[in-house]
């Protein structure tokens, strides 16, 4: 048995499967999950393909060393070109589907065509069938896993499945796989609804396990060891990072009602310190030693007898403070909610947010909305849009669609009130208080995101570090805009690794705080028998974004898209810390073309892809 799994070929519309070598030389320029898919997607999916159409490519490959005895080896990274944004569709999933994946023998799942009727996919150990799905249409994501779980016999398969949201091809629809565990942002379960797969079943047999090595067995309880002695861990093995919610309003960077504001008057009461009144014990992901997952119940008032899962700061956020909710029992049950239709939390509280605005500046009524009271903080509206939404009924229909897309249906004026990247609706931090986040939500691949550009240093990191990492002190001052290219272009690309790795980035990145991949050179060398450097991690990372700014470009994107709304250029922060600050980001834009080797359009240099070793395997 060789150490990376086989590759498994889906195609909807003939319903055949087929298995075939994992390529060993995608593992060795890009090892797996994410880098693998960038490299596929550049490939398969042409310029012009419908993104809800049979000729989409889904992606789902297992990291290089998910599944293993790595700490935090879960993870799975989803790809596909994206309903959204129809640029890169991309997400990366933790819980324990990716590690039953590679106990079945498979690193990676490619889905083409489109089925006639609803199925699911069943990995059975050797065993491998489409099945008709019929009885689970219509199912929530919640429903679904525990019929298919209750029919297989077997309590321990994985499922990943798609709810209302996937089904109705809501452009922000999301694949879940346990309770709180998404493929979110980019529409991935839109993809998977359009070709009528509702569910991927797995059961391993023990394939991708190694006997017991005392190399690897060191290598793990020193990486372990690591996470547990560090500074945070006793912070996100408790709190996750919803304990930062009140950190983000004391710093004046969290997202409050549309970005109109910078402080949320009751920050603390959806705050980490309050949620965990409502936790009833800790769960985590495969082989994770930090727990930052937690199961919840709410035991009174309206909400009384929700279950479910605890959300990261992320969506209480996106439905607390983005959406003027300060109620952290309605939080708690909407995230739950989204999580069972099947949608992206920040995307769906984001067109809700965007609603509440137009509808404060008199752009719609409450008739444009079904009758719908979209108010600031009004949870049960909330509640009722997020349902038509997955519905595509009425006014639903619109906020289905995303708020860039919405704002070009209502028309008015609602596009300076769509606050997104490429399409992508922004998270939870307001970029006019953070320059490198602003950068990142502006160049990267996939859009407004946090996720895979991971600006931790200019949060944390002295001037003397930024001197040391960069170069520039004032690299890692959120104020300044000197040096965010070559942060941003680290940060990036280590961000890139991890999900080509399969390690979890809280683990490896939040707590740990270590952007060196050192340790993560030495783990994967031990554990793959790959001879690893960091210095290999950090081009790997680097040839996955110039991979996927490839993609973007093939589908029609370029410099013209690397930019942030209106609003944050010429409306200054209304509260302090940061009041009256703006952010323009062209100049850091260029800062970051040039420290990526890019020209003035943003597109990857001749020059930079030989460096990396890309040129060959693009012409190939």
């Amino acid at each position: 048995m060789t150490f990376l799994g086989k590759a498994l070929e889906v195609d909807l519309t003939q319903r055949r499967v087929s298995l075939k070598e994992y390529d060993q030389a995608t593992a060795a320029l890009l090892l797996g999950g994410r880098g693998a898919n960038a490299l596929r997607l550049v490939h398969d999916v042409p310029s012009g393909t419908d993104p809800l159409g049979a000729d989409n490519l889904l992606l789902l490959s297992a990291g290089l060393l998910t599944g293993t005895e790595a700490p935090a080896s879960s993870r799975l990274h989803a790809g596909a070109r994206s309903p959204l944004t129809g640029l890169l569709g991309s997400s990366s999933v933790g819980a324990y589907f990716g590690a039953e994946l590679r106990s079945a023998g498979i690193q990676s799942i490619a889905i083409r065509g489109q089925a006639d009727s609803p199925v699911y996919l069943r990995i059975d150990g050797d065993q491998i069938e489409i099945a008709e799905a019929g009885e689970l249409w219509g199912m929530d994501c919640w429903e679904t896993q525990e019929s298919l779980r209750t029919s297989s016999g077997d309590a321990k398969s994985r499922v990943m499945a798609i709810g209302p949201g996937g089904e109705a091809m809501v452009r922000y629809g999301c694949i879940m796989t346990e309770r709180g565990h998404a493929a979110g942002r980019t529409g991935m379960g839109a993809v998977m609804g359009s070709k009528r797969l509702k569910a991927i079943v797995v059961r391993g047999n023990g394939q991708g396990q190694q006997p017991g090595n005392p190399a690897i067995q060191e290598a793990v309880r020193r990486y372990a060891r690591r996470i547990r002695e560090a500074e945070r861990y006793p912070i996100y093995s408790r709190y996750s990072n919803t304990g930062f919610v009140t950190w983000a309003d004391e710093t004046g960077i969290l997202a409050t009602r549309n970005y109109r504001a910078n402080r949320f008057e009751g920050a603390r009461k959806i705050d980490g310190m309050k949620v965990i009144d409502y936790v009833t014990r800790p769960s985590g992901c495969y082989r994770c030693p930090v727990h930052c997952k937690a199961e919840l119940r709410i035991p009174s008032g309206p909400y009384a007898g929700t279950e479910g899962e605890r959300p990261d700061i992320e969506p209480l956020v996106a439905l607390g403070s983005k959406c003027g909710l300060d109620d952290p029992e309605a939080v708690l049950y909407l995230y739950n909610l989204c999580g069972k239709l099947g949608i992206d939390v920040i995307s769906g509280a984001s067109v809700l947010a965007f609603a509440m605005e137009l509808r404060e500046e008199g752009l719609i009524s409450q008739a444009d909305t079904d009758g719908v009271d979209l108010t600031w903080g009004n949870a049960r509206a909330m509640e009722s849009m997020l349902r038509k939404i997955c519905r595509r009924e009425g006014f639903g229909a619109i906020l289905a669609e995303g708020v860039a897309r919405a704002a070009v249906t209502i028309g008015r004026g609602a596009d300076h009130y769509a606050l997104h990247s490429k399409g992508l609706e922004l998270t939870a931090y307001d970029p006019r208080g953070a320059m490198g986040t602003a950068l990142g939500y502006a160049v990267s691949a996939r859009g407004g995101d946090f996720n895979s550009v991971y600006t931790l240093p200019e949060y944390r990191w002295d001037a003397d570090e930024g001197q040391r990492q960069f170069g520039v002190p004032e690299a890692v001052d959120r104020h300044s805009t000197k040096g965010k290219g070559l942060l941003v272009r680290r940060t990036m690309s280590v961000a890139a690794v991890m999900d080509a790795l399969g390690i979890c980035k809280v683990a490896a990145l939040n707590v740990v705080d270590d952007f060196s991949l050192t340790a993560e050179a030495q783990l994967a060398t031990i554990i793959s028998g790959l001879p690893i450097s960091a210095g290999d991690l950090l081009a790997v990372g680097e040839r996955i974004l110039n991979l996927e700014r490839l993609f973007n470009f093939q589908q029609g994107a370029g410099a013209a898209d690397d930019r942030l709304p209106e609003r944050f250029r010429l409306e200054g922060l209304s509260d302090d810390p940061n009041r009256g600050a703006t952010v323009d980001v062209e100049p850091m834009v260029r800062q970051f073309y040039s420290a990526m080797g890019w020209d003035d359009e943003g597109r990857p240099k001749p020059g930079t892809l030989r460096k990396l070793g890309l040129s060959e395997i693009l012409s190939a």
